[in-house]
Order: C-alpha cells, then structure tokens, then sequence
C-alpha cells in the first residue's frame, strides 16, 4: 500500500510539473523593440488608396514598459481595383518560424486601447495556420463590443476578445491583427490614430 501511495505521489508531482499555468498573462508584445516577444514580425498592411502607418510613441502609453503602438489609418470607401477602396489594418505574426502559437490553455485576448479623439474603431483579425495560408484572418465584432465604456474613448480601457468567437484551431495560431474594415465607419470610410499596449493571452 505504502508502494501504491509513493507512485501516486509521484505521478501528480510529475503532472503538475508539465502543465503549463496561465495565472498570469502571456505578453505578446509591450512595443518596446522591433518584432513583438514571440520572435514575430510586425507592421501594417494595406491596399491604396486606404493606408495605415504604425509606430511606438513613448508620449502614450499604458503599462510600465513606456512605450505603445500608435496607428494612423484611413480607410477609403471607393477607388483601387474592385473600387471598395482598398484595406488596411496592422499585424503581429505569433508563430516563431514553421512553429505556430498553442494557445489552447487560453481564453481571451486581452490588450489596452485608446484613440487620439474618441469614436475610433476597428475589429480584431485573428488567424490560424489554415487562414494564414489563405492570406486573410477571421474577424470578431467591432471593438466596441469588448469595451467598458462600448466604445473608444481617449482613455485606456482594457480590451477583452473571447477567443471563442472565432472558428480557429487554437493550437496552431499564426497572427493577430487590427483590422479597420468599411463596416466599422459610416458609408464605409474613417481615418482616426489609435494607441494600443500590452497585448497578451490570459
């Protein structure tokens, strides 16, 4: 019995010591150097005539690192190729080489985020293998929706995406990304600045 008992003991000893703990966050970036802390590349993407431009301000921020991602866009309703006036958005890669984000053990992400004015908006893009293999990402709802205050303000608001909104496999997550979409503004255009920091998986 004395055997039986000692094994046990061991068996949840070794258990406790391979299962990942998500007490605290897991920071995918504090916008303090280039690339975020996976190792991942960063910038924005966009199609004229909408544009975006993305940079690290140590005027705003929130947390203690002192710095945040200021992003300029102005998305276009009309012109470019299919005349529905292009796109543009930011994103961070969140595999590290071939090797994809497990990001079972979570189930938000969360990040902070105000605007220059108030009233911004945008949704959150969110890919896994599967997607990034098609080039695009699914789409939560617009950012209002995971807002205290139910939208964009000039203050920090904590932002809280549940990753189950999106039909992904979350052991392979290839990139997250801001996302300024035609349905996010009226008639289908809007430019704005926005600061964002601290973004991670809790």
């Amino acid at each position: 019995m004395r055997k039986v008992s000692v094994f046990l003991f061991c068996v949840l000893c070794i258990s406790f010591y391979v299962t990942p703990c998500f007490a605290e966050p897991f920071y995918v970036d504090h916008f303090e150097k280039v690339g975020n802390l996976l190792g991942g590349r960063t910038s924005v993407y966009q199609r004229a005539p909408s544009r975006a431009t993305a940079a690290t301000s140590d005027r705003e921020h929130y947390g203690p690192s002192g710095k945040a991602l200021v992003i300029r866009y102005d998305k276009k309703n009309v012109g470019g190729p299919d005349d529905t006036g292009g796109w543009c958005g930011y994103y961070s890669l969140l595999k590290s080489g071939p090797k994809y984000l497990d990001a079972t053990g979570f189930t938000n992400l969360i990040f902070w985020v105000k605007g220059e004015k108030g009233q911004e908006n945008f949704k959150i893009g969110l890919a896994d293998k599967y997607w990034e293999q098609m080039g695009d990402s699914l789409k939560s709802e617009e950012i209002s929706a995971y807002l205290p205050k139910n939208h964009i303000t000039t203050e920090w608001q904590k932002a809280t995406v549940p990753l189950d909104v999106f039909f992904l496999d979350m052991k392979e997550l290839a990139s997250v990304a801001i996302c300024f979409e035609g349905d996010c503004f009226p008639e289908g255009q809007g430019r704005g600045v926005v600061y964002i920091d601290e973004v991670a998986f809790e």
